[in-house]
């Protein structure tokens, strides 16, 4: 264990963590190569479907992959076969990652941990059945459950409300800036993710100042 993200002594500190590329992989590019397409097409394929409005409203709960699949068909009938292939095994993507061994370490140091998440109802759904790591969150705050999506306030708003946090004593890690952006107003300390080592340092940093004495 790392004495620096001990509790003992800095008080009960909330660490929210969002999923995606954080604690599991979401590539898109990687994905669609591994389905065999040029460039060219990876570079169609990830704004047809992963740039879509149909993906942001599949993340707010608003749309099943069903309906989203025969709506993107519609709009791009020409590729609709390839649509098809890209939604078929798109949850292959999700891979564990390092924060995994951080999620793990905090927990088990005593900090109450969270999730906050952009995220479909059937993806989530495969992940949290497939990593018993779900288990270790203390609450979970998942966008297609509130028909909200970050870096709207809403979801931040029902992350506090619901588990009565206190924004200025949790920090938020997040991989996407504007997420990390959505969160400062509310008094999040916040972490851009971009690297397990650096969030790692980020976050020994700021739990060592949290216990320096007054005046200093």
């Amino acid at each position: 264990m790392d004495a620096a993200l001990s509790s003992t002594g800095c008080g009960l500190v909330n660490i929210v963590f969002d999923i995606g590329n954080v604690l599991l992989a979401f590539r898109p590019p990687e994905y669609l190569r591994g389905l065999g397409f040029g460039e060219k097409e990876v570079e169609l394929y990830n704004g047809i479907v992963f740039g879509s409005s149909q993906w942001v409203d599949l993340d707010r709960g608003v749309i099943d992959e069903r309906e989203a699949v025969a709506q993107l068909s519609a709009a791009y009938p020409d590729h609709a076969r390839g649509i098809r292939q890209v939604f078929a095994g798109w949850y292959d993507m999700f891979t564990p990652l390092r924060g995994i061994e951080l999620l793990r370490e905090l927990k088990a140091a005593g900090y109450p941990v969270y999730a906050l998440s952009n995220f479909h109802r059937e993806a989530f759904a495969h992940v949290r059945s497939k990593h018993d790591w779900f288990g270790l969150f203390d609450g979970m705050v998942i966008s297609y459950e509130v028909h909200a999506v970050k870096p709207e306030p809403e979801i931040y708003r029902e992350l506090i409300d619901r588990y009565r946090i206190d924004p200025r004593e949790s920090v938020f890690i997040d991989d996407v800036k504007e997420n990390v952006d959505g969160a400062r107003p509310f008094g999040f300390h916040t972490i851009h993710h971009t690297s397990f080592v650096e969030t790692v340092r980020e976050l020994r940093r700021w739990i060592g100042s949290r216990r320096e004495p007054a005046g200093r």
